[in-house]
């Protein structure tokens, strides 16, 4: 009988780690059916989803509470489709809210195979009751941070050491020169990224800072380039908002595809808080970072997060490499003036690349580790 393994992932950065997972297990194994729910990036690599995640990436308690119904029919839709195929290993990437409730339920339903969760939710930072809710209902953990494995343990969860997939990638340096092809741009310009988020909340509550920040600097450089790459998830908001805001014009859009090339050639980068944010400092790309929440979450969230800062690089480097913007010093003035700062200073610009590509290398697990490891212990659950 075939085995498989069913993978869940309805976030596009999960999306980006249930593809390079699905990678990793092709390679080590032929014979194992890979099933599941995603985003274009798996169904690139052949899982083909039945359920639609668009819109399912929540974040904050209100943006929840406004999304609960069509979130509890996902989740409701998504253990049945699991039932149905019977996988021999279920793996749940990220999105904890919506992941332990499908675990809950599948527990609950009597299903017999291995729940495997992959990236932990960060109680280190909040809520650590959610450490023993997970050992509950799930049979082994595929962490990605050194430092987080004795929060689940102690509550009688196995965990792996895997490491940040984000690491896994081999060529996020190309040639630049491929790069600025792919743009189309030429090697004088000056070049700033923007990175909006990949939730509907977090484009609607950044695009309008974002965009009087990005004027503001065209009107001191106007021949600055500004690319934003998108995801499909998120395409039809930029589409809909260019439609009533021509301001979005002096915004270059394009596929998420090329957000490798435009790491490579960025000046500076304006990114809102997330896993991009990584991902532009092993390019060694200065960045400004911005987040902004519903204010009753934010007033609820203060009272529960533990740490001084909010991106995973300044967090591991007790030290603000990034700048960081929350709530009200969103705006044009604050992000314009951080970002001043790197575009028109090639010195301090060198000087921070060169912090963040240290620090990087500080953050970067060694050895065989990421998607690669990950399923290798995959499969060991397939195999018993």
């Amino acid at each position: 009988m075939t085995k498989s393994v069913y993978i869940v992932a309805v976030e596009s950065s999960a999306d980006h780690v249930g593809a390079g997972l699905i990678k990793s297990i092709k390679k080590k194994s032929s014979a194992i059916k890979l099933l599941g729910v995603g985003g274009p990036f798996m169904e690139n690599e052949g899982v083909i989803s039945r359920i639609d995640i668009t819109g399912l990436a929540i974040i904050g308690f209100i943006e929840a509470l406004k999304s609960y119904p069509r979130i509890m029919i996902s989740i409701k839709n998504t253990v049945n489709d699991i039932l149905l195929r019977s996988p021999d290993v279920v793996v749940l990437i990220d999105s904890y809210g919506f992941m332990i409730r499908v675990a809950k339920k599948l527990k609950k339903s009597g299903y017999k195979g291995k729940i495997v969760k992959y990236i932990a939710p960060q109680v280190w930072a909040m809520r650590r009751k959610r450490s023993k809710v997970l050992s509950r209902y799930t049979d082994h953990l595929l962490s990605i941070h050194d430092f987080e494995s004795h929060y689940f343990e102690t509550n009688g969860l196995s965990v792996t050491y895997v490491g940040n997939p984000v690491f896994d990638v081999k060529n996020i340096f190309q040639k630049k020169d491929t790069a600025y092809k792919n743009l189309g741009i030429s090697p004088s310009d000056k070049v700033l990224a923007v990175f909006f988020g990949s939730r509907s909340s977090e484009i609607n509550n950044l695009i309008e800072p974002f965009i009087e920040t990005v004027n503001k600097l065209i009107a001191i450089w106007p021949d600055l380039r500004v690319i934003s790459p998108v995801s499909g998830a998120v395409i039809k908001d930029i589409e809909l908002a260019k439609l009533h805001d021509k301001r979005l014009d002096s915004i270059t859009f394009v596929e998420e595809k090329l957000k490798d090339s435009v790491f490579n050639i960025s000046t500076a980068a304006l990114a809102c808080s997330g896993t991009v944010t990584t991902q532009l400092a092993l390019a060694g790309v200065p960045t400004v970072v911005a987040y902004r929440l519903n204010p009753i979450t934010f007033f609820i969230a203060k009272f529960l997060y533990k740490l001084r800062y909010i991106s995973l690089v300044n967090i591991s480097a007790e030290a603000e490499l990034m700048p960081e913007f929350l709530q009200k010093d969103v705006n044009s003035n604050t992000l314009s003036k951080a970002l001043r700062l790197y575009i028109q200073n090639d010195e301090l610009r060198d000087k921070i690349s060169k912090k963040l590509t240290h620090q990087i290398i500080r953050m970067r697990p060694k050895g065989k580790l990421g998607n690669n490891l990950a399923a290798e212990k995959i499969l060991e659950f397939v195999k018993n």
